[in-house]
């Protein structure tokens, strides 16, 4: 078993997890070899997959919801998959720019986003479908 330092994500069965301290005793937590999950890897390299601009103004007086529903996304997505993360939250002149480590989770996020809220989505693949931008927006 390995636990990541950062995070405290377990590598269990062949796979990295978040923790479900109820499988782990102390003991194994204990002596688990330290080792940096992906994740935490793509965070401390920089690596984006997936970059999701919102705009309008909708977004501009719900922005807190839009927000909210971001963050519940990225963190539902990332109890599946540990390398799922939100790299960088940037909100400008009624704008915001969020960096995804996975291209998976920034369509999750256009897509939610476009289901809860309906506006206009757009996504476009690059490089090999390793990366993506999502746009949404709605006045």
């Amino acid at each position: 078993m390995k636990i990541c330092p950062k995070c405290s994500a377990v590598f269990m069965r062949g796979r990295w997890q978040m923790p479900d301290h109820s499988n782990v005793s102390t003991k194994e937590e204990a002596s688990a070899e330290k080792e940096i999950c992906p994740g935490c890897l793509k965070l401390e390299r920089g690596i984006v997959e997936g970059v999701v601009h919102l705009e309008g103004s909708f977004f501009r007086e719900h922005s807190v919801e839009v927000k909210n529903l971001i963050h519940r996304v990225a963190e539902n997505k990332r109890h599946r998959n540990v390398g799922a993360r939100i790299m960088s939250v940037r909100e400008s002149e009624g704008k915001l720019t969020v960096e995804t480590t996975e291209h998976t989770l920034a369509e999750r996020i256009g897509k939610e986003l476009e289901k809860a809220f309906s506006g206009d989505l757009s996504l476009s693949w690059q490089r090999k479908d390793q990366f993506v931008r999502v746009n949404w927006k709605r006045d």
